[in-house]
């Protein structure tokens, strides 16, 4: 069954920016995990009661990806409290 998977990644906890060195390890990790695509969107967050900006890392699958280990050494390497993975069993057409 087709998956969509969200992984919500907040900014850097110091600055509560995303800056370019840190949106580079984002990217490589992405395209480390996800070598067939995934969309990367940026906006504004809010976590524990503080406005940052944020990460949204969509990905579309065949399958349900078991990402613990992966999502694990991401959240250390940018020293997050939390990283948040949605995953929702979705009907995909491409036409």
């Amino acid at each position: 069954m087709p998956y969509r998977i969200d992984i919500y990644i907040g900014s850097d906890n110091g600055s509560r920016k995303i800056n370019d060195g840190y949106l580079s390890k984002v990217r490589l990790w992405a395209d480390k995990n996800f070598p067939t695509g995934y969309t990367m969107l940026r906006g504004q967050g809010c976590y524990g009661g503080f406005t940052e900006d944020s990460l949204l890392i969509n990905v579309l699958s065949d399958c349900d990806l078991s990402l613990k280990h992966q999502i694990e050494r991401l959240k250390d390497d940018l020293r997050q409290d939390a990283i948040i993975v949605a995953k929702h069993p979705v009907s995909l057409e491409i036409i």
